[in-house]
């Protein structure tokens, strides 16, 4: 039986450095310390809504390098289904990050490596079998690809650091496009506004940090106010939301409350160093926005 939820992207292995602030261009400034870790966003999320009770599978590449035999083992341990997992000869992908102290801010680099074979997953991977699809920075025909074999599948689309190569037409038939307001930008390129967006995408959910975060759909607009929270850093949040959200929603909550979810995941993420160290737990979750523990229909 396939998972309840298809994650699909990138997977990568994170080397972050901590420090007062990022060094000037042919300059050098000391860390304060640095962290080698599992990340990658598809990655992040089938972890983060595994631990939020939801069966998750992935559809991604890794090299055949010890990185991808420790990437694997990372997810299986977090009981996230690696079957549709390519493996390939080339190096695992990787993200070089530089996390300042003030707010937790990051400035990224990053090395797709076995990641440029995602394509060939997915033809692989028989998606049409889980209830939900949620894609994460993808390239333009992977996209295309997964919204051909969809299947019954809801599909939900984080475009991350790809959002300049979409354009509008390309989202058609998105469920929940997921979003910060920099990569709204870059879809928008300043032609339109998000209501334009609507009648091809069935709601666009903006991402907006410390803002909160605000749901756009046909009938209206819903608005979740932000929770408080110290940020050691911020890698993973939006990977962290976006299980939140989707979570509430196979657990049969309603938008507003799915709103909430994303913003408390997230805001609980932040509070540690890492993009899945701070993924919290359900039980963690519901503590957090003081609820009772929910039974998926």
């Amino acid at each position: 039986m396939d998972p309840a939820v298809a994650s699909v992207g990138n997977i990568n292995i994170d080397i972050a450095f901590y420090t007062q602030e990022c060094p000037e261009k042919d300059s050098e400034a000391e860390a304060d310390g640095f962290m080698v870790s599992h990340g990658g966003s598809a990655a992040n999320f089938a972890v983060g809504i595994s631990r939020l009770g939801i069966d998750c599978g992935i559809v991604g590449c890794v090299g055949s390098d010890q990185f991808g035999k420790d990437a694997l083992e990372a997810l299986r341990a977090e009981g996230v289904r690696t079957t549709w997992i390519f493996e390939c000869e080339m190096e695992t992908g990787a993200v070089g990050t530089i996390v300042e102290a003030k707010g937790g801010t990051r400035t990224m680099i990053a090395w797709r490596g076995a990641n440029r074979m995602i394509l060939e997953a997915v033809r692989r991977s028989p998606l049409g079998g889980s209830r939900h699809i949620h894609v994460s920075n993808v390239p333009r025909e992977v996209l295309l690809e997964v919204m051909a074999r969809r299947g019954d599948a809801s599909v939900s689309f984080d475009p991350g650091g790809s959002s300049r190569v979409y354009t509008p037409e390309d989202l058609a038939g998105i469920d929940f496009l997921m979003l910060n307001e920099s990569e709204l930008e870059g879809i928008l390129r300043g032609r339109m506004g998000i209501k334009d967006l609507l009648p091809s995408v069935g709601r666009v959910v903006l991402k907006q940090g410390a803002r909160g975060a605000t749901l756009y759909e046909r009938g209206g607009i819903l608005r979740c106010e932000p929770f408080r929270a110290e940020a050691v850093d911020t890698t993973g949040a939006g990977d962290a939301f976006d299980a939140g959200f989707i979570a509430a929603l196979l657990y049969g909550e309603g938008l507003g409350e799915a709103l909430k979810w994303g913003s408390a995941a997230a805001a609980l993420k932040i509070r540690k160093k890492g993009a899945r160290a701070g993924l919290p737990r359900l039980e963690e979750l519901c503590k957090f926005l003081d609820m009772e523990k929910p039974y998926r229909n």
